[in-house]
Parts: structure tokens; sequence; C-alpha cells
């Protein structure tokens, strides 16, 4: 808001301000602001010579003007907005809601006015499904299209969700991975989609070797224009499925990254025989609370069993909420001879 305000030197700031204070000067509704070496102070009215003067002493060192303010008033949170606490995530610029969520429309609006970053709100019209891990799409509000770029700890992706399966709530859980990985260590990403956990540990590490592997072709044409658009040479993108390119892995990796939690299970023999003795895998699930870790560590010996290897687990932990009574989990093994 655009009010009169005193243009003081920052050494009478305070001084002036008390004074204002007792005169009850001050404008109640907006906060005062630096301006280079000054303070503007806003008041209720336009104030004249003899005023300044006082103020002042001689009237020099303070000049009245015009300036705009940030009220003081609380902006009104989502919440207070809506009357509700509504669910969401935000890619980029993109907010993700239900889109059969009965009140999809006043939420996405709600969004577009409460956060300004927001350019697009997507409602997702169906589970994650089909072989690639893709979902529907309709566009409630905002800007026409799916694509956006993302930033997460210093790395950018580009991210099509029509094509492509992103999580941003997987940022914590792929920097805690990238953290384990020491130069010289090669790493290989069975499932690694645009490139989330590839792209930050061959920045964060730029002594490792990462090899992404996805068999999605849209994914993959995503994940090489992320590897060129973090300026990388130690990560390497491959389309093809994980069960061929491990046959051509075999006994080569220092980590390797299961992350494809509705189907992994299916994989742990790949997992398994991508790795060379010492490597730790970190094999992703989604379990029911009544069972986190026991299951998966079953199939995880059963699967080093059948091709030949002995495991012994080295950490596990729920990722996140994924579902009522499910969990996303992670479980990190070692593998113990080739």
């Amino acid at each position: 808001m655009k009010l009169w305000a005193l243009r003081v030197p920052g050494k009478m700031a305070e001084d002036i301000r008390r004074l204002l204070l007792q005169t009850g000067q001050i404008h109640p509704e907006a906060q005062i602001r630096r301006d280079d070496e000054h303070i503007l102070i806003p008041v209720t009215g336009k104030l004249g010579p003899d005023e300044l003067a006082v103020l002042s002493g001689a009237g020099e060192n303070i000049t009245v003007i015009e300036a705009e303010f940030e009220s003081k008033r609380k902006k009104p949170s989502l919440e207070d907005i809506l009357g509700f606490t509504p669910g969401f995530d935000v890619i980029g610029d993109i907010a993700i809601i239900d889109a059969d969520d009965t009140d999809a429309t006043r939420i996405a609006k709600a969004l577009m006015e409460y956060r300004k970053s927001i350019n697009v709100v997507l409602g997702a019209l169906s589970p994650v499904e089909g072989e690639f891990r893709t979902r529907q799409w309709v566009v409630l509000t905002g800007e026409h299209r799916t694509h956006t770029v993302h930033k997460e700890h210093g790395c950018r992706y580009n991210v099509d969700l029509a094509c492509a399966y992103f999580s941003a709530r997987l940022g914590t859980e792929r920097k805690r991975v990238a953290d384990m990985v020491k130069p010289g260590q090669y790493v290989v990403d069975l499932f690694a989609g645009v490139g989330p956990f590839s792209i930050l540990i061959g920045k964060s590490v730029p002594g490792a070797s990462v090899m992404a592997v996805d068999k999605n072709p849209g994914a993959v044409k995503l994940l090489r224009e992320n590897i060129r658009l973090n300026r990388l040479e130690n990560v390497t993108a491959v389309e093809d499925d994980a069960r061929h390119a491990a046959v051509n892995m075999k006994h080569s990796a220092d980590h390797v990254i299961m992350n494809l939690p509705q189907s992994a299970r299916e994989f742990l023999d790949c997992g398994i025989l991508v790795a060379k003795s010492g490597c730790v895998v970190h094999f992703y699930d989604i379990t029911h609370e009544d069972d986190f870790y026991g299951t998966s560590w079953e199939l995880i010996q059963e699967a080093a069993a059948r091709v030949g290897g002995t495991v012994e687990c080295v950490g596990k932990r729920i990722v996140r909420s994924y579902a009522p009574y499910q969990y996303n989990v992670c479980i990190e093994f070692r593998v113990i001879g080739d």
C-alpha cells in the first residue's frame, strides 16, 4: 500500500520512531522498512515543516515522501482461505491435487492465489499405473502443460508428469543415499526415471560414476536432458530393461539403487547380480504396518540364494507414509561374495 512516510537516517530512526509513537502518528497497519542507509517510517498523514523541525531539530535530515509498504496484517493461510487443510504436492511450478476431490476447483484457485510460484494446478485422474508408472491428468487452472523444471539440492530436473513418474517427497532420501557414495565408486540406478538419484549423486560426488537405467523412452529422454542441464560427465543414461542391463553389468557395482516400490521385488535377482562383493543395495518397497520389513527381507534372502550370493542387512527405515496403513520403506543390504 502507498502511504506518506518519513525518510530518516538510520542513526536517528529509533529516536524518531519513539517520538512518533508518543504522538500517535505511526501508521498502525504498515511495516517500517529500510531504504539504503535510511529507514522509511509510515505515518498517518503528511507532516508539515513545523512538525519536521520538532522531530529533527533543524528539519534538514528528515524528508517526507510517498512510498510502498507491506501490511502488518497476517497473510491468510491456505487453511484460512479454504476452511480446511488440503493435500497437495508441488513439483517445480506445478501443484498436484486429486481431481476427484469435491473441492478440487476451489483448492486449485486457492493454491494459485496463495502461492505465487505456482503456475499450473493439475488434478490426478488416476493412480500411478502401467509399465511406466504414469498417471492421467487434467489441468484445473493455470497454463495447460504437464512439463516443469524442478529444483532440488542444487540440481535441476526437466520433468513431464504425463510421460514419467516423479516424486518431490523423496528429496531427503535421495540426499541421504548420495551422501553414502564415495569418490571412485560405481553406482547402478536400475529404475532411474528422469534421474533424481543419479543426477544428485553425479553432482555431489564428481569422482563417482553412475549408470542410470530405465526402459521408459520418455523418462530416458528427460534423463539425458537433465544430464546436459546439470553439466555432468560422470552419469550415463541407458534405455534398457533392468533384467537385460543387469546381465551386461554383472558384479560391477559398489551401490545399486532399486527405487521401484510397487515392483522392485520382481527384480531382486537383477540387483544382486549387478552387485560386486561389498556392494550396498538400496531396495525400496511398499509394506503394511503389520509387516514393515519381514516379508521384504525374506524375499531378498531368497533372491540371493537363487543367484548364489549371501547378503547382510546394514540398515532399514521408513521413508514415508504411502497410503492408509502402508509405508514406503528402504532396506539396505550388503552383498557378500560374487
